[in-house]
């Protein structure tokens, strides 16, 4: 991965070097590694780079601006980045290594001196054959369907492959804003030839330009950051584990309350404590390889803390229902001229506060709690415990422009 890194995208964070990779100058990158349900390893990886728009920046260039030339340039950049059909074989008569063995199980084709450039080319070409053919093209199983509920519903494949699609020529859909890529073969997983080359294995590549991913990108990064690695074999297996445990105990000795809370209890711990992992996983944290990549370092923010301080000032008003709507005001009704005081009150209630009332509220809480946390260091000595909410309001001028 550090060879891609530094190589394919050309992003050296051991020495700081950034050049043009393949995909162009890469501002920025985040990889999680996580494994399958037979222990091999992959990565999903979110990468920016510099001078790219967002979403929003694409979407009014090309739909509001009507900039003909920025689109061009677009769809021109994402046909020659992302391929998505078995290129053809050169010559049925030309021999690469790809051809005898697994194209995974051996490495590219390198240049000969004896060899023309046009020879290098056509060799090239014939290993990149074998390469799609062996890792991109997608065969149906019962993977692709197991969210499939049955007739009269239709039976689609969960990955979006199928070999009805195709679309001759990448556009932009004038009604949705929708960039549609160009699909020559709807059983072949997108790639980019020079990475598969490569890596030498199977890939998948996406822009995330338009459509549902742009829509909700905040969640498509963190929904792939923060994936969780306990499988669902994992778990169940855990399961087990703690109800044969707890089948031993003689059912006499205890009430069976108290045994559903403890089997509660163990299978929570067993779910926490039994989590397996594959030899791949150990060989790379002993290797020290680590389960993410990133180009930046970062500091975690525990978000909850946030959440719950900003409830405790401006608790979320609750929408009454009808019924107690209608109740309401017809006691309003009866008490006559106390309704027109009780809608003043209702009016000043609902009023939404003031930015500089908010801050003061926030900034006299701040300063008003006298409660320290405290924590046992390394030495066992006392220390005040951290509080990144304390520690966020309480920031120095300097840091005032920085908010969550």
């Amino acid at each position: 991965m550090k060879s891609f890194l530094s190589a394919i995208l050309g992003y050296d964070k051991v020495n700081g070097v950034v050049s043009e990779g393949i995909l162009g100058n890469v501002k920025a990158y985040y990889g999680c590694v996580e494994s399958q349900g037979r222990g091999t390893l992959h990565c999903h990886m979110m990468v920016w780079l510099e001078g790219g728009h967002d979403p929003n920046e694409i979407k009014q260039r090309i739909l509001e601006a009507n900039d003909t030339d920025f689109q061009d340039r677009l769809l021109a950049f994402l046909d020659d980045t992302i391929s998505n059909n078995v290129p053809p074989d050169p010559d049925p008569r030309i021999s690469v290594p790809s051809t005898v063995h697994h194209p995974c199980a051996v490495r590219g084709v390198a240049p000969y001196p004896d060899h023309d450039d046009l020879q290098t080319k056509t060799a090239r070409q014939k290993d990149l054959h074998h390469l799609v053919q062996t890792c991109q093209v997608h065969k149906h199983n019962l993977t692709c369907f197991k969210y499939w509920k049955g007739p009269p519903n239709p039976r689609e494949c969960r990955f979006d492959l199928d070999e009805n699609h195709y679309c001759e020529k990448s556009h932009v859909d004038y009604e949705t804003g929708e960039i549609c890529l160009r699909c020559l073969d709807g059983m072949v997983n997108n790639f980019n030839a020079s990475m598969l080359e490569a890596v030498r294995c199977n890939m998948d590549i996406k822009f995330i330009g338009s459509g549902a991913s742009a829509k909700a990108i905040l969640y498509y990064i963190t929904d792939y950051i923060t994936k969780s690695q306990l499988k669902a074999h994992v778990a169940y297996a855990a399961l087990d584990l703690a109800r044969r445990k707890l089948s031993e105990f003689d059912p006499t000795d205890d009430d069976l309350t108290v045994r559903a809370k403890e089997l509660i209890r163990k299978s929570a711990h067993a779910m926490i404590s039994h989590q397996e992992l594959s030899s791949q996983q150990v060989a790379a944290y002993l290797m020290e390889s680590g389960d993410h990549y990133t180009s930046h370092e970062f500091k975690n923010l525990f978000w909850t803390s946030f959440e719950n301080y900003v409830d405790s000032i401006l608790p979320l008003r609750q929408q009454s229902l009808p019924e107690e709507r209608d109740e309401r005001q017809g006691r309003e009704h009866d008490d006559g001229d106390s309704s027109e005081e009780l809608e003043n009150v209702q009016y000043r209630g609902s009023r939404p506060p003031e930015e500089d009332e908010i801050l003061q509220d926030i900034a006299d809480t701040a300063l008003s709690s006298d409660e320290v946390g405290l924590s046992i260091d390394d030495g066992g000595n006392l220390v005040p415990r951290a509080n990144q909410v304390q520690d966020y309001q309480l920031r120095s001028p300097a840091l005032r422009m920085m908010c969550v």
